[in-house]
């Protein structure tokens, strides 16, 4: 699944109300494959486009 796919169903799926702000990547089935996606593109990381922002070890909310 493409990049902005998955960070369009994060936000779907928060913003709807299905997954709560924190999030943590088990919240989200889509992402069994591929468990390291938020942790990768948190503020701060360098290296990725940032979406996500680290709350807590394993916890996240939206950038916007």
């Amino acid at each position: 699944m493409r990049q902005s796919n998955l960070v369009q169903q994060i936000t779907d799926a928060v913003r709807s109300g299905k997954v709560k702000e924190t999030f943590k990547s088990s919240d989200f089935h889509f992402l069994s494959s591929s468990p390291s996606f938020i942790s990768k593109h948190a503020v701060g990381n360098g290296k990725y486009t940032e979406y996500f922002i680290r709350v807590a070890r394993g916890l996240y909310k939206l950038t916007r």
